[in-house]
């Protein structure tokens, strides 16, 4: 049972919350629950190998931190990049956490905030060498889509100085209906001359059918964050840096009501997983079903703390 004393943050709500939720309850326990304050000396066994396993970090999900974050620093500093100095940069975070992950796990165990650890290296003991040259061919076509793509033209190329820059990936927050609800925007611009909002996702990876929705999140909170008077000063973009496509639309009313619905209906569910719901203490880790779906389990970074073979 956890200790109800332990003092555990206000319950919020945010689409990667949402999403862990849905794919596996006892997931969503360990990567919010079982894991908080594992980094205290006083933390019981549980919460200090949750939180270690909680640190691991996949290779999808590394390239796609590192691609981000090249695309930020030219964003932050105004000036595009090469792509071979785009490669580099992803390249050398990919092959420092691969290192790390080698050599450095006895320092991960005691300190794993502040060393990489590979998931497959973790839990496979290596990286398959088609999935190393995938990921090296990947580099490539990203950048150079990237460089060449609808957004960076505009803020680089085209209409660089007439556009205010709003945001740059930093987490925000807003209220709805008393729920707090967080979001991690890529990019906000807006055209000067126009007075239009530009929010825009970028995608390493295929497509989905919820990445719309993602952005249908955002609109709620730009609206919110700037008073808009009209959905029409709002253009909702995703760049699919992989398949060197983008997709925008400008949001409905209607739409948005579905995602404020959505976030309510998914909150009082997370709700009803509490024992002491004014602290959000959560129900014992039993009352959280296990997903039967294995190719989630391969994806989760607590698998070892499930009794499953």
């Amino acid at each position: 049972m956890m200790n109800a004393a332990q003092p555990f943050p206000e319950l919020s709500w945010s689409w990667t919350r949402n999403q862990t939720f849905l794919n596996c309850r006892r997931w969503y326990f360990h990567a919010y629950y079982s894991s908080w304050g594992g980094w205290r000396r006083e933390a019981s066994n549980l919460s200090r190998h949750a939180y270690r396993l909680k640190r691991l970090v996949t290779l999808d999900q590394l390239f796609g931190i590192s691609v981000h974050n090249q695309i930020h620093r030219m964003i932050d500093h105004s000036q595009k990049m090469t792509v071979e100095a785009f490669t580099a940069s992803v390249r050398k975070a990919l092959n420092r956490a691969f290192w790390d992950s080698k050599n450095k796990q006895e320092e991960w165990y005691e300190h794993p905030c502040d060393i990489n650890m590979l998931h497959e290296m973790y839990y496979d003991g290596e990286l398959p060498k088609q999935k190393i040259e995938e990921y090296r061919e990947r580099m490539t076509v990203i950048a150079n889509h990237l460089l060449s793509s609808q957004t960076f033209m505009e803020i680089f190329d085209g209409k660089g100085k007439r556009i205010k820059l709003i945001t740059s990936e930093r987490f925000r927050m807003f209220e709805l209906g008393g729920i707090k609800v967080w979001v991690v925007m890529d990019l906000v611009y807006q055209d000067q001359e126009s007075g239009k909002f530009v929010v825009v996702d970028f995608k390493t990876g295929k497509p989905s059918s919820s990445d719309r929705v993602q952005l249908l999140l955002y609109a709620l909170f730009l609206k919110e964050a700037f008073n808009l008077p009209s959905l029409d000063q709002m253009e909702l973009r995703n760049e699919y840096l992989a398949q060197g496509k983008y997709t925008s639309f400008t949001p409905r009313q209607t739409e948005l009501e579905y995602v404020q619905s959505l976030i309510q209906t998914s909150f009082e569910e997370m709700k009803s997983c509490l024992r002491i719901p004014e602290q959000n203490v959560p129900l014992d880790m039993e009352k959280f079903e296990q997903t039967k779906n294995r190719a989630i389990c391969r994806r989760c970074a607590f698998q070892e703390l499930c009794d499953r073979g």
